[in-house]
């Protein structure tokens, strides 16, 4: 016969699983063949040692959590639970995304002026390189986020998009021990105002600022022949449209099959380093023993971290 205290130790037992239950509002379901906390209601979580935590919701509510995660751990991974997840017809990779929460260094306005942020300084972006490479697992209305590999300390943005469905949080992984200005750095984008592409990467300003205002004009390059060695020649012209001076960036120049494919990248400089309104000024590159197969070239303006990496031809 069960005794009055143990009686009351069960009761107490049972009470707390109940409280527990009330407060992470979970179940343990299986997704992809393995059992993992799964959300009763519909949002967006992390989980870590097998414990689920709320990341989204109203601007109040994420202030006053926010300590609880901007310090998550490297081996964290997420759940995201909504029924339009069961009838949007997008697949995962479309609606379900994982990303680097970005720097926003400056503003571009649609004149080409660089102009302090406006607000907030940081944002979410669609640029890939701040994609997180993750594998999804579905089950219904329960989509399992696992990164493919440990996140590194920083940012990070969990975001739905599917039919109505718009929901969003952001995450620190070990963000109180942080480098801010080296992640800043690492992670750095410009906005765009007014513009179609709204946010670039810092380092493709000068490319998109001088393809906006400058002109790449490229004649029929040429084939010629010495000494049994082919060089192709390739020459044309830039032109400042714009209303004021236009510094030139170091022209990148590709050649490609029909199909698309690049066999040869090089850069080089234009004859000016800068343009006055309306002036033009040539460009000339020769490239000897050209690849086979290749029929279209393709001239533009180099980003600064293509520079790096890409040989220099004059």
């Amino acid at each position: 016969m069960m005794t009055h205290t143990k009686a009351e130790q069960v009761v107490r037992g049972l009470a707390a699983l109940v409280l527990m239950a009330s407060v992470t509002g979970c179940a343990m379901v299986g997704v992809g063949g393995k059992k993992d906390p799964v959300p009763r209601d519909a949002g967006l979580y992390a989980v870590q040692a097998g414990n689920l935590q709320r990341l989204d919701g109203d601007r109040e509510w994420e202030m006053k959590t926010w300590p609880e995660r901007s310090n998550l751990g490297p081996g964290i991974e997420f759940v995201v639970r909504h029924p339009q997840l069961q009838v949007s017809g997008d697949t995962l990779e479309e609606v379900v995304h994982l990303r680097r929460v970005a720097w926003v260094r400056s503003e571009i306005s649609q004149e080409g002026d660089i102009l302090p942020v406006d607000g907030n300084q940081w944002a979410v972006t669609d640029i890939d390189a701040l994609d997180v490479a993750v594998k999804l697992e579905s089950d219904g209305d329960v989509v399992r986020v696992i990164p493919e590999q440990r996140l590194e300390r920083g940012l990070y943005a969990l975001e739905l998009n599917a039919g109505s469905a718009r929901l969003n949080a952001r995450v620190g992984v070990d963000w109180g021990s942080v480098d801010r200005r080296a992640y800043s750095a690492a992670n750095c984008v410009d906005r765009y105002v007014g513009d179609r592409v709204p946010y670039r990467a810092c380092s493709e300003q000068e490319q998109a600022l001088a393809s906006k205002w400058l002109a790449v004009h490229l004649v029929d390059p040429e084939m010629r022949e010495s000494g049994g060695q082919q060089t192709l020649v390739i020459k044309g012209v830039v032109i400042n449209t714009s209303d004021r001076p236009r510094r030139l960036p170091v022209l990148e120049a590709h050649l490609r099959t029909p199909q698309g494919e690049v066999l040869k990248r090089w850069q080089f400089d234009a004859a000016t380093a800068e343009l006055q309104p309306g002036a033009s000024t040539r460009f000339r590159s020769e490239i000897p023993d050209p690849p086979r197969g290749a029929r279209n070239v393709h001239v533009t303006f180099a980003s600064a971290g293509s520079r790096a990496s890409a040989g220099s031809s004059r």
